[in-house]
């Protein structure tokens, strides 16, 4: 639960005091556990990106079509293990520092 005297921000739902909400009624908070980007790219073409961690970090990948949009999460093909993040295509991708296992 979020704690009133942490340092940090909370942002409350309309109508909740933000001194005294619990976590239901915030919208965000700084003590929340939330995806930390590490970096964000787009390949040309298949290609191998280095993470630089030590683990699988969670990613999210795009890729966009000829005959569709671009869509988060839409290459089934994108894989990652503890040294790249392996992509197939042209894709735009995002890499966050927590770990996906």
């Amino acid at each position: 639960m979020a704690d009133v005297n942490d340092l940090g921000f909370k942002v409350s739902q309309e109508g909740s005091d933000v001194k005294t909400a619990i976590d239901e009624e915030l919208v965000m908070s700084s003590s929340f556990n939330m995806l930390k980007t590490k970096t964000v790219g787009l390949t040309v073409g298949a290609e191998n990106v280095a993470h630089g961690l030590a683990y699988i970090p969670i990613f999210f990948t795009s890729v966009q079509g000829a005959s569709k949009g671009t869509i988060i999460g839409d290459d089934r093909t994108a894989r990652g293990n503890a040294t790249n993040i392996i992509l197939g295509a042209t894709t735009k991708y995002y890499i966050f520092y927590q770990s996906g296992t």
